[in-house]
């Protein structure tokens, strides 16, 4: 399984991926993969089928998607096509929230039932309005005219809405499989930086500790401590890239608290120390930022 690590800009937390190039493969990928964020799609032509832990399910031009952050899935498009997409990667929380009133339920709240193991392919026949929605937002992403964040922020909102009150009206029988250690997932990534506890993540997926340790290798394929720090070194690389911050103060910012466990971590995963790291990535451009945190153009091989 591959995670999907997308770094959203924290005071507005949207990135949409979009345009001709977007097209994806009719070879289907060996492994299934999950983002850190939600994922909102729309496929603008051609069929295919989305793959997910417990199974396949078609999909065609005109239909919306929305995979919750930690859902595994992979696409794949039909023989001889390669269906074209455009897709909103979101931190909901963070995006709505700031801008609702005090009187409103958390975003948390509200939404709860389509923010973790949760997705669903919606075709245009069962709603007509959430495509023209997601095409929308789309296009203020694009073209940001003056206040597209305020109505990139409500249509986002709506969007969430219509896919909260479908997952109300499936019943507690028909959604997916749980991916259980999606909370812990998502605990990572907002508290990277903090001293976490293997019981912190444990308790966030309900589970005792020994028995979290076991599934989130199950899972995985690694410990939730070698997770916690290819988490801290992804945000290091985008600090050693895009600030002057010395290594010391990365290391600290991060989440290590020595520089020594920082350089032998960062060396062991990225393959060098981080200064020599970060003098190639200067040195080598046009390296850019989403070539280790996330997918700016469809991957070469077959892994959409």
């Amino acid at each position: 399984m591959e995670c999907r690590d997308y770094l959203l800009p924290p005071e507005f937390p949207v990135v949409v991926l979009t345009g001709e190039e977007w097209r994806l493969s009719d070879q289907r990928s060996p492994v299934l993969h999950f983002h850190n964020h939600m994922e909102i799609g729309i496929c603008h032509t051609d069929s295919g089928v989305m793959g997910f832990r417990d199974g396949d399910r078609p999909f065609r031009a005109g239909d919306v998607t929305l995979i919750a952050a930690g859902t595994p899935h992979t696409t794949c498009s039909a023989p001889g096509t390669a269906s074209k997409w455009s897709y909103i990667m979101v931190d909901p929380i963070q995006l709505i929230d700031p801008a609702t009133s005090t009187i409103e339920p958390p975003v948390a709240q509200m939404y709860a039932k389509v923010l973790y193991n949760f997705q669903a392919i919606v075709s245009e026949e069962q709603d007509p309005l959430l495509g023209m929605l997601v095409n929308e937002t789309v296009r203020e992403m694009v073209e940001r005219r003056p206040n597209y964040k305020r109505t990139v922020r409500a249509l986002l909102d709506t969007v969430l809405n219509r896919f909260s009150r479908r997952a109300e009206d499936s019943g507690p029988d028909k959604g997916v499989k749980p991916f259980h250690i999606s909370p812990a997932l998502r605990y990572v990534e907002q508290h990277y930086m903090d001293d976490l506890r293997m019981d912190d993540l444990a308790a966030a997926c309900k589970m005792s500790t020994s028995y979290f340790r076991r599934v989130f290798n199950e899972t995985m394929g690694l410990g939730p401590l070698e997770y916690l720090n290819r988490t801290r070194i992804t945000r290091a690389c985008t600090l050693l890239q895009m600030t002057d911050s010395s290594v010391l103060e990365i290391c600290e910012a991060v989440g290590f608290r020595s520089l020594s466990s920082f350089n032998r971590h960062f060396s062991a995963i990225m393959g060098q120390p981080p200064t020599a790291w970060r003098n190639r990535i200067h040195a080598d451009m046009p390296v850019t930022l989403r070539r280790y945190t996330g997918w700016t153009t469809p991957p070469k091989t077959p892994r959409a």
